[in-house]
């Protein structure tokens, strides 16, 4: 009886000593994961100073994590959102262009209203000749959640990224088509910076079929 006794605590001290060495590691990958992106937003927003050395980092906090999770949901490498900014604003969050687009990713404030249901409330911009409220749109955060989920309604009814991003820019009709090479060339620069994580991955051309016959001789 007392050989189980000793047999038993053997095996629940072994059991705690296993689950305790679990949450240990638990923890270890957890730290490991939020200093990675700590790390990614560091580099995100260093980018970002590299390319607007006048942006105001501040203002930008919150964009690098903003910007990986709505790229995930959107289902593209959040490099490639990355050069859609940079192409749209040049990573200026107070721009105002020529049509009344506003802010990082130049958002029609009416493009922004269609979309609310989906992004969430927005507070309207109110630019005047004596006042220039950008409203949220300005903010960095915000303009990219309302990015991605215009770009995300469009993928819907367009899913190829080249059609995607041509809507994107130019409305239905697709005003620009050359705006597609300008966003693609500022991803190509992007995907060489290695600290930035892209997703990107080149995928492997599938032998021509009279080399795939030889190989399998």
């Amino acid at each position: 009886m007392r050989q189980h006794s000793k047999l038993f605590a053997s095996l629940v001290l072994g059991a705690a000593i296993v689950i305790t060495g679990l949450a240990v590691t638990r923890q270890m990958i957890a730290v490991a994961g939020e200093a990675d992106a700590e790390r990614l937003k560091g580099d995100i927003l260093a980018y970002v100073a590299l390319k607007n050395p006048q942006a105001p980092i501040k203002a930008f906090h919150k964009f690098p994590e903003t910007l990986v999770t709505e790229a995930q949901r959107t289902n593209i490498d959040h490099c490639l959102g990355l050069a859609l900014a940079e192409v749209e604003s040049e990573f200026r969050h107070d721009l105002v262009g020529s049509a009344g687009e506003i802010g990082l990713f130049q958002i029609l404030p009416s493009t922004a209203a269609a979309i609310e249901p989906s992004a969430g409330p927005f507070r309207r911009p109110a630019i005047t000749k004596i006042k220039r409220d950008l409203g949220d749109l300005g903010d960095p955060t915000v303009s990219t959640r309302f990015a991605m989920a215009y770009l995300r309604d469009i993928m819907k009814r367009k899913p190829a990224i080249r059609d995607a991003l041509t809507e994107y820019n130019g409305g239905p009709a697709g005003r620009h088509p050359h705006y597609y090479r300008m966003v693609m060339g500022a991803y190509v620069e992007i995907l060489e910076r290695a600290e930035l994580r892209c997703r990107y991955r080149e995928v492997p051309r599938k032998p021509a079929p009279l080399l795939a016959g030889m190989l399998r001789m």
